[in-house]
């Protein structure tokens, strides 16, 4: 089937086209490392991370570039606050995002590029623009020229002219238009510096993904993605450089996700509802962080709330609680016999899978779907007929099923029991559970079923009910679990 894609470059939901056949090329920007990383952060690198799996679950090769940019004005100042140079803090703030980054089941990219280490891509592609006329020196500094490129404007809908007409009054006297933009800066005293043809100095931000982009993935490549607070002025100068410099389209397809608001205000550290990912992962499982995120379509802004965490371990829960029934089952039964019985025909869990991601990755479509397989499985294992031996195999490959799509989102990948454990270690926390006192309750409860004191065994299942712990009595003992 084909995948649909909405483009930002024009609006529309557009049948995907790779331009090399098997191999899809794709960018997205990756973080200004001069602060520890948040959560919005988290749910770019999630998202793209997503859009990577599938493409590989559809068969393709991807190479994928995310790069750091690691020398910038708000790196130069934090490092000086810190007494470091710049570049001893941005290795220091990768290292630390590649580790938050890593909780949250994101792989890396194929490609993780520094600015520091593509200083001379980026002079030759400023050299370029510079000889074709797009660009011009002025003391020192290098700008684009906004007013050469006519398409300029085009990514984010916006009329050059009615920006000029509605710009600040501008200060800085080196450009010859408001608009213009740094390809590169004269350095300041003391300031991280390389050398180039018009000054020692560093690039501007722009510039920096066109020549990394160029060097791994070519002059022009399938997928470029991002915020959508970078659509303007960020990627729209982006394309005005690179198709300058090249003379053909810059990336085929623009992909931009929502962002994140917390209790349905913008995140900000003056707002004091900063999240970082580390601290965001010290109070909730990371699987639910992921799970809310792809929970919703990758283009919606996301509010972050306690009960969109709590929604997720509930749903993560069941999840896992099927998924550990099945592995007792395989346990049970490792040689199913290969016949469906007749009327437990599984739900086409993995046509219906591709049907919902093909239509512009819609994670919130495929969950539900996956959802109804989840269902299938525990109405067929409540079921007094068939006998279990006989449902073994529809239901083990049913799971199976489920596992291989839930890996597209990367979710459902760990051992069942290892994954309850670490959701219960969190809301035991959460709910600061005394474990001493509910495993002595259980104690109790249990001496009491065995004295066939049902009326005390019901008291204490309901206290613990109260307390939001479950009770489940089982073939192999009871097991308590708390909810959320």
């Amino acid at each position: 089937m084909t995948i649909y894609v909405h483009n930002t470059l024009n609006n529309r939901r557009e049948p995907f086209q790779n331009g090399e056949e098997g191999h899809i090329r794709m960018y997205s920007c990756g973080v200004t490392v001069y602060d520890v990383c948040h959560i919005g952060h988290g749910m770019q690198a999630i998202i793209y991370d997503m859009i990577r799996n599938y493409f590989e679950f559809k068969g393709f090769r991807v190479t994928y570039v995310r790069n750091f940019t690691d020398v910038d004005d708000k790196i130069i100042e934090r490092a000086k606050q810190l007494g470091k140079t710049a570049l001893e803090h941005s290795q220091d703030m990768i290292e630390a995002s590649n580790r938050d980054i890593a909780l949250l089941g994101v792989k890396p990219a194929t490609h993780e590029p520094k600015v520091s280490e593509h200083i001379e891509e980026i002079v030759a592609m400023i050299e370029s623009l510079v000889d074709k006329g797009f660009a011009y020196e002025s003391e020192g500094d290098v700008y684009y020229n906004v007013r050469t490129y006519t398409d300029y404007g085009r990514l984010s809908n916006r009329d050059p002219e009615e920006m000029r007409c509605g710009a600040r009054v501008e200060i800085n006297t080196r450009k010859r238009d408001p608009l213009d933009f740094a390809l590169w800066k004269k350095a300041k005293e003391g300031e991280v510096s390389w050398p180039s043809p018009w000054s020692e100095g560093r690039p501007g931000w722009h510039i920096e993904c066109s020549a990394m982009a160029k060097k791994y993935l070519g002059e022009n490549f399938d997928i470029h993605g991002g915020g959508k607070d970078l659509i303007f002025p960020h990627h729209e100068n982006e394309i005005a450089q690179s198709c300058a410099a090249h003379d053909k389209e810059y990336a085929n397809f623009w992909i931009h996700n929502g962002l994140i608001t917390v209790d349905g205000k913008k995140m900000s550290k003056s707002a004091g509802n900063f999240l970082s990912i580390k601290d965001a992962v010290a109070k909730y499982h990371p699987e639910t962080i992921r799970y809310t995120i792809l929970k919703h379509h990758y283009s919606a802004n996301i509010n972050f709330d306690e009960q969109s965490y709590y929604d997720a371990y509930s749903r993560l829960l069941y999840f896992y609680n099927t998924l550990a029934r099945i592995e007792e089952l395989k346990q049970q039964f490792p040689n199913p016999e290969e016949k469906i019985p007749p009327g437990l025909e599984p739900p086409s869990l993995h046509e219906a899978f591709v049907t919902a991601m093909d239509d512009d990755f819609n994670t919130v479509n495929a969950i539900a779907e996956l959802g109804r397989g989840f269902k299938f499985i525990n109405d067929v294992l409540a079921m007094k007929k068939p006998k279990m031996k006989q449902k073994a195999h529809v239901l083990i490959r049913t799971a199976e099923t489920l596992r291989e799509c839930l890996a597209v989102l990367g979710l459902c990948e760990a051992p069942p029991q290892e994954a309850l454990a670490g959701i219960q270690e969190y809301l035991i926390k959460a709910r600061d559970i005394d474990v001493a006192r509910v495993d002595a309750l259980m104690a109790e409860r249990e001496q009491a079923r065995t004295d066939k004191n049902w009326a005390r065994a019901d008291e204490i299942r309901a206290t613990l009910n109260e307390e939001g712990i479950q009770v489940m009595d089982g073939a192999d003992g009871t097991t308590w679990q708390v909810q959320p």
